[in-house]
């Protein structure tokens, strides 16, 4: 049998944290190793307070056991500098005001923005610009993917490296969407289906071919 090129730890992790929760059989599918050798694995990532399992019922079948990340896991994903950000985030506000973090938040949004648009130059077809911008994002750390269904694109960010920031002041979150609609064109419907400071494992949204 041929041996995962990825050790079972990281690819594991990385995997909980792209793909959402797995069972043992579809971890041992994916590394090539037999059920008792993900369990064996899937236990010592416990042990570590990096993952855990739940149970679900699907259907009439038995219960089902899930792997998931922990918040531990999660954190194994790097929040670019997060607690200096927040940190210089909560002293502007006291001395200069709202006002302030919000001009600062517009302008650091117009400023990606432009570097966007200035890397995507060129690039008019819809579909080749997502892909464009997904490997942009996924430099960037957002771990980023495109899926193409019968209704048009969800483009997923599977990390936000800015992730503390958006917590702190959702207005980064509101600067990162416009960012998203004005890189793909203002008349390209986009709607945001899944939502990372509200709980989500992850920010996703539907994009949908341009408006005649």
């Amino acid at each position: 049998m041929e041996e995962s090129k990825v050790p079972f730890r990281e690819g594991a992790v990385n995997l909980l944290k792209t793909s959402g929760p797995q069972s043992l059989l579809s971890l041992a599918r994916e590394f090539k190793v037999t059920v008792e050798g993900a369990r064996f694995q899937m236990l010592r990532l416990e042990k570590e307070g990096l993952v855990t399992s739940s149970k679900t019922v699907t259907g009439r079948g038995r219960p089902q056991q899930l792997w998931s990340l922990t918040s531990m896991g999660q954190s194994r994903f790097p929040d670019t500098h997060a607690a200096l950000t927040v940190k210089l985030m909560e002293v502007m506000k006291e001395l200069l005001g709202e006002g302030a973090v919000s001009q600062l938040i517009t302008a650091n949004g117009e400023k990606g923005t432009h570097k966007y648009l200035k890397e995507l130059e060129g690039v008019s077809d819809l579909e080749k610009r997502i892909h464009s911008f997904v490997s942009i994002r996924t430099k960037e750390g957002y771990m980023a993917q495109v899926i193409k269904d019968e209704e048009g694109f969800i483009f997923i960010e599977n990390h936000c490296p800015i992730g503390a920031a958006a917590h702190a002041n959702p207005a980064i979150c509101s600067a990162e969407f416009k960012t998203l609609q004005t890189v793909m064109g203002e008349n390209v419907p986009i709607k945001r289906i899944e939502y990372i400071v509200d709980g989500g494992r992850r920010c996703a949204y539907r994009i949908s071919s341009a408006k005649s």
